[in-house]
């Protein structure tokens, strides 16, 4: 008997990536004003005739701080979860770019639990406008097709990227359950 063909659930992934998006808005409150005011002192300098430094996109040393804007103000948080063996793993949510209506952000996990299992990263494209937060890369691997035909040479599974997204969903999830911030949070007045 033959498998029954998969078809997306485009209600069901919106349903995660808009459920992504509030989870990451509970663990970075700060993430709505830290772009607005990144957008205003980037208008600020780009009025005064002074060049806005690129925003560091990917960081070469993950335990290094991003240095973001003119005053190389930054916005990432530490979450510390504690493991069923007493380990403490170490998981980073950082902002890597900011435009008007998008923010990309890297989660890493900063803790390596096994010598055989590289630690998880997934980068995250924020949509303010649309309210929804999707993963665009994970483990290096990027531009995930909504669905793929098996077999297929780059052996993804063939609901691969809803996949990626609910594994957001759990990761966040477990961050704001069992996670533990390293720093309360410092609001920026966007006013």
């Amino acid at each position: 008997m033959k498998a029954p063909r998969y078809s997306i659930d485009l209600m069901r992934q919106m349903a995660d990536c808009d459920a992504n998006f509030i989870r990451l808005l509970k663990l970075m409150p700060e993430l709505e004003s830290f772009r607005d005011a990144y957008l205003r002192d980037s208008r600020e300098l780009s009025g005064a005739g002074i060049e806005e430094p690129a925003l560091q996109r990917f960081p070469k040393n993950e335990n290094a701080p991003l240095q973001i804007g003119k005053c190389g103000s930054q916005y990432a948080r530490d979450f510390v979860i504690s493991s069923f063996v007493g380990e403490e793993v170490r998981v980073r949510i950082s902002v890597i770019e900011v435009f008007p209506y998008t923010s990309t952000l890297a989660i890493n996990q900063l803790t390596r639990v096994s010598q055989w299992i590289d630690p998880p990263g997934i980068l995250v494209r924020v949509y303010h406008d649309a309210t929804t937060a999707e993963a665009v890369a994970y483990q290096g691997h990027k531009a995930f097709l909504a669905k793929y035909a098996i077999p297929n040479p780059t052996m993804y599974h063939q609901d691969e990227k809803r996949q990626i997204n609910e594994f957001l969903g759990e990761w966040l999830s477990l961050c704001l359950q069992a996670g533990h911030s390293l720093k309360p949070p410092s609001f920026i007045c966007a006013a």
